[in-house]
């Protein structure tokens, strides 16, 4: 008798074998996520092979405690500007349950924490929109997660923005290219954005299993809200900007704002390509090479990136001590 029949006459079903469609998904997903560690550890082998230990040892005791401390409650305000943003973008997507500005900060805080621990630096934004699925009512978690997509891709347009007005008011010798950079990434958000905002016109034309997702994809209901999202990205990546710069100017106060303001957001924008971990050692040797042009020796800016970074985990770790709210606790009509 097999082990089939067995499970049967006793009242157990018997296992299931994994789909060939599924299987193939996550041996995808653990191969890339083997090519993503593989490559944060080359980016960290090259930075390191590139600077003197004494001399990094040495950067990091010429910063003061109160600028960790500073970079800190930057950091936790920016997750408050972000949540705002959160509740603005689900009242332009015409959300009838949008949560409470706690609960929202609550949700950007845990989700912080899977972005900067997790490898891919998606996870957190998953957490977030399963999280809110409420928002949408019959929509779900396909209209959320949406929202909390588009959320990200303003991020990226903010960022590009900051960098392109940045350069165009402050150029840098040496670092050439970046407004045509930026007006690329600027174009493919924008189509990303189109797409997303369009779906449910153009669900009809799509295969079925497409068409079922495109049908629940919510659709700007607001436009005033959205644009004032917009606005409001351009202010977190000016805060990210100004908190990495906090690190540079404890070890080079000769080094203007309006220098970070092109730098870190380059730097940053590392994370949203998904070949190493958050943008761990490809966002140091970013750093490195930036701010090389203007006198900063690789040890510092290994240094202050790094303490950057330091500061990401730091406020990461309170999400992670945090619970995910059920997705009904908290809801405020908009």
């Amino acid at each position: 008798m097999t082990t089939e029949h067995r499970d049967l006459e006793a009242g157990r079903e018997p296992p299931r074998a994994t789909p060939p469609a599924e299987a193939r998904a996550t041996m995808r997903g653990r191969v890339l996520t083997v090519v993503r560690v593989a490559v944060t550890l080359a980016a960290f082998g090259w930075v390191f092979s590139r600077v003197d230990l004494s001399a990094l040892g040495a950067a990091f005791g010429r910063v003061p405690w109160t600028s960790l401390a500073l970079a800190v409650a930057l950091t936790l305000g920016n997750l408050g500007v972000g949540s705002l943003r959160w509740r603005t973008l689900l009242s332009a997507f015409g959300a009838s349950r949008i949560p409470s500005m706690a609960s929202l900060y609550r949700l950007n805080v845990i989700g912080f924490f899977y972005n900067v621990w997790l490898p891919g630096g998606v996870g957190g934004d998953v957490v977030r929109g399963i999280a809110s699925r409420e928002a949408f009512g019959e929509a779900g978690a396909t209209g959320s997660v949406a929202v909390v997509f588009v959320e990200r891709v303003l991020g990226l347009v903010g960022l590009l923005l900051l960098v392109g007005f940045s350069s165009v008011l402050y150029p840098i010798a040496g670092v050439e290219g970046v407004l045509t950079g930026s007006a690329l990434g600027i174009a493919a958000g924008a189509g990303a954005l189109v797409a997303l905002t369009i779906g449910r016109t153009l669900a009809p034309r799509l295969p079925a299993p497409l068409r079922r997702i495109a049908e629940r994809l919510p659709k700007i209901a607001r436009p005033a809200p959205f644009v004032a999202a917009l606005a409001l990205s351009l202010v977190t990546q000016t805060t990210v900007a100004v908190t990495g710069h906090v690190f540079i100017h404890a070890l080079h106060p000769e080094i203007p704002l309006t220098t970070s303001l092109v730098m870190v957001p380059l730097a940053m924008a590392t994370s949203f390509i998904p070949i190493t971990a958050g943008g761990a050692g490809a966002r140091e040797a970013v750093f490195q090479s930036l701010y090389g042009h203007v006198g900063v020796s690789f040890e510092d800016a290994t240094a202050a990136s790094l303490m950057f970074a330091g500061t990401y985990y730091l406020v990461g770790a309170i999400g992670g001590l945090l619970r995910v709210p059920p997705a009904s606790a908290s809801r405020e009509a908009p």
